[in-house]
């Protein structure tokens, strides 16, 4: 049994935030489980494990729901509110079970065989909205205000009651395995995997998401020499993306979302004018939908160099597909040549046209590039390519060494994120969401490098350090125009991922000395420093350019607006008692 709870005071804090405009955070939860193992033989024993987890994640605005938040453009900056509230509440219950049996001599060799099954039943209640109230537009309002260029006042207004959606799902997963030593050379390592997911929402029946699919794995490892001193192992598989909410929350009754509406302040009226209002349009879930899934090969070559130290070399392929995404089958767009002052030149973006606005089909599928998505004007794709070499000294005499150096590549027009691939990556039913989109996506790691080791020192003091230096993100420069029929449009201005913020270098260090107390207890007294060289490397600043990008502005970071760097040195001493 477990029991946390977390509680947090300024989440949300930013250079462009103002103290007052963050949230607090109140994070209870507790888990529950149980394992059991039954030993049939020597050869045969099964495992059964189950657990329950319920918790919460609430964020409110530190200064209550009734103040406004309002952000001023002249310095970029939020003020008076965080202007929202969250409310995650979450609860799972899953089983596994797995029957292990070992085989010598059967079958042209050694069989180690695994059967089990996976059972998981989930339930994610969430509420968002827009804080404010008594305001001339009523309840649940962000503002957006000019104070300069020779106007000072309110400029623009969103309101938002929010959304409350309470979505849930089942997934059973069956499994068989096999690790083959077939002589003393040669190991197989086969293994095939279905799955099988049901989703499903509050007030209304049956399943209104469901998928299932066959995932194969096979790898082995060759003692090339016959001496166990160099092995070659290599390994194809697909691996099932995880079974989520997100896939169809969008599903949950029309009547659970607010409507989205946005206002304008006329000048000469001195009043808000409605400039659109976005109702929340049932969406429509594809019957053939395929869950996606990322198809992965690796082939290395290890060899031992001395007692303990192996070095190896390892390529990796990744690929991902089915990738999910919501499409509005009803969205039609025109051509419009945009002028960007800030970059003298034209670009060809698409506004949508006045008679489907406000009146969205959203088709959840599959996303591809063909004639029933018109609007998608590229591939949708992400894949990685990487080459990682690696020096491994084992623990013995006193000390253990792990170093390794991966070049990579992550490319594609879908990003890497949390949830790129999974429908919430942008509005990829919008064809301004794919100019430049193909290129260098954002966790694009070209160069990583990594050691870490341990040495016991005089006194049996364990002395443990970790060095990284790591390509930062990638960023492109983006354009913000000016209002379209559907609002302003961002879109990239040059190839994704142009450029990278710089490599960060960070050194971590902990000593930490273990006592025995009554012979049957350990006590650990540990002191650790994080950052050890105070890095100070920028990992996000502005990139929309004549927005919170002008330069000149900051020559620091030449005109960018700062908005994140790498955290400051910080020292920490702990205890830990092991019995």
């Amino acid at each position: 049994f477990q029991r946390t709870k977390y509680q947090g005071t300024n989440r949300g804090a930013g250079s462009t935030v103002s103290p007052e405009a963050t949230v607090t955070q109140d994070s209870p939860d507790w888990l529950v489980g149980f394992n059991l193992t039954k030993i049939f033989s020597s050869k045969t024993f099964f495992d059964l494990k189950t657990n329950y987890f319920e918790g919460i994640y609430y964020l409110d605005p530190e200064v209550g729901y009734d103040t406004y938040s309002h952000f001023v453009f002249d310095d970029n900056m939020l003020y008076d509110s965080a202007g929202y509230f969250y409310y995650a509440d979450r609860a799972r219950f899953g089983t596994n079970l797995s029957l292990t049996h070992y085989a010598e001599d059967f079958l042209a060799g050694s069989h180690e065989f695994k059967f089990g099954a996976e059972f998981e039943r989930s339930f994610a209640r969430s509420r968002y909205g827009f804080t404010g109230t008594g305001g001339e537009l009523g309840d649940h309002v962000n503002y957006y205000d000019y104070y300069s260029y020779g106007y000072s006042g309110p400029y623009l207004a969103y309101q938002y009651s929010g959304y409350d959606t309470n979505t849930r799902y089942t997934r059973i997963e069956t499994f068989v395995q096999d690790s083959w030593q077939i002589g003393k050379r040669i190991n197989l390592s086969l293994g095939l995997r279905y799955s099988m997911n049901w989703g499903d929402v509050k007030d209304i029946s049956g399943s209104v998401f469901k998928s299932n699919r066959l995932a194969p794995r096979l790898g082995f490892t060759f003692d090339v020499l016959g001496d166990k001193t160099t092995v070659l192992k290599a390994h194809y598989g697909h691996f099932t993306e995880a079974m989520l909410t997100v896939y169809h929350d969008k599903m949950n009754p029309s009547a659970n979302f607010g409507d989205y509406v946005g206002y304008y302040w006329d000048l000469d009226a001195e009043d808000w004018v409605e400039m659109f209002r976005d109702v929340h349009q049932p969406y429509t879930m594809d019957p053939n939908i395929k869950h996606p899934y990322m198809a992965q090969f690796t082939v290395s070559l290890e060899r031992e160099l001395f007692k303990d130290t192996s070095f190896s070399v390892t390529y990796i392929d990744r690929k991902w597909n089915e990738i999910v995404g919501h499409y509005d089958t009803n969205g039609a767009y025109t051509e419009r040549l945009y002028y960007s002052s800030a970059l003298d030149r034209d670009f060809t973006v698409y506004e949508r046209t006045a008679d489907t606005l406000g009146v969205s089909t959203y088709l959840i599928t599959n996303i591809k590039k063909n004639s029933d998505f018109p609007n998608i004007l590229l591939d949708p794709y992400r894949k990685f390519q990487g080459l990682e070499v690696m020096f491994n000294k084992r623990f013995s005499n006193r000390w253990q060494l792990l170093a390794s150096y991966v070049y990579g590549k992550a490319s594609g027009t879908i990003d890497n994120g949390f949830a790129d691939d999974i429908g919430y990556g942008g509005s990829i039913y919008d064809p301004n969401f794919w100019i430049n989109a193909e290129g260098n996506l954002t966790n694009d790691p070209t160069h990583m490098l990594k050691i870490q080791g341990t040495y016991v020192l005089p006194f049996d003091i364990n002395f443990n350090f970790y060095f990284r230096g790591i390509t930062g993100d990638a960023w492109t420069t983006r354009v913000r125009t000016s209002r379209f029929n559907q609002g302003r449009i961002t879109f990239f201005a040059e190839e994704r991922g142009s450029n990278h913020y710089p490599m960060a270098k960070n050194l971590d260090l902990r000593l930490e000395k273990v006592f025995t107390i009554a012979k049957k207890y350990r006590l650990g007294v540990m002191a650790d420093v994080f950052n050890v060289f105070n890095d100070d490397t920028i990992t996000s600043w502005g990139t929309r350019i004549g927005y919170d990008w002008n330069e000149g502005d900051y020559p620091s970071t030449d005109g960018h607006e700062l908005y994140s760097i790498v955290r400051p040195r910080q020292a920490r001493v702990g205890l830990r008692l092991i019995f």
